[in-house]
């Protein structure tokens, strides 16, 4: 019932009509290079005194890859697992949200991140009365940030990077703001903001990219 009251609210149906199927019906998610492996994360949507938010992870400064970078739930998807099911579990073990208080919306297209993975990145709602619990060997910190802040294009900082040859330009995220930035949210949790930004957000498109 509470989920269902949250679907009729207007943004979250802008949100929807931006996403692709749960259900993947293609082969875009399966690895195509070398050595490439599945992962998937969830993008997770809260409600919190008449707004929404956005729950993202700091990585501990332990871990040998990324540490201390800001991140969605999510990891590699295990042999057998659906996608969706990938990012349901990473969640649950990564901030202890079952998948019970978890309704998904809908999914980003999947894409090669810079390290090994192939990712699908998916967009739940979450109980807000769903205990969030980190597991410290693998979240240091969980917060959340309003959705707002992330859609509006005056918080996307550029930024020009040389990738294999080619410059890329990408869009920081620095909350609150570039020159006090208490959480700097970059690289791939902020692209997919920003993809989710020009789907749904973007009023000088029209459509999907």
């Amino acid at each position: 019932m509470m989920f269902r009251e949250f679907l009729a609210d207007p943004l979250i149906v802008k949100i929807t009509s931006a996403l692709e199927p749960i259900d993947i019906d293609c082969d875009t998610h399966i690895p195509k290079r070398d050595g490439q492996r599945p992962a998937a994360v969830l993008m997770p949507l809260v409600m919190r005194s008449d707004e929404w938010h956005v729950l993202l992870t700091r990585r501990p400064m332990h871990l040998p890859k990324h540490p201390g970078q800001i991140a969605f739930p999510g990891g590699r998807t295990e042999a057998g697992e659906l996608p969706r099911e990938a990012a349901l579990r990473e969640t649950h073990e990564e901030v202890g949200i079952a998948a019970h208080n978890v309704h998904l919306l809908g999914r980003l297209p999947s894409f090669n991140a810079v390290s090994e993975y192939r990712v699908t990145p998916f967009v739940g709602l979450l109980n807000p009365l769903a205990e969030i619990i980190p597991d410290p060997g693998e979240v240091d910190e969980a917060f959340e940030i309003p959705f707002s802040f992330f859609m509006n294009r005056a918080n996307h900082v550029e930024r020009r990077v040389d990738y294999e040859g080619k410059m890329h330009i990408l869009f920081d995220m620095p909350w609150p703001n570039k020159d006090d930035p208490t959480h700097h949210v970059w690289g791939m949790t902020a692209m997919m903001m920003y993809r989710l930004y020009q789907r749904g957000f973007d009023k000088t498109k029209n459509k999907h990219n």
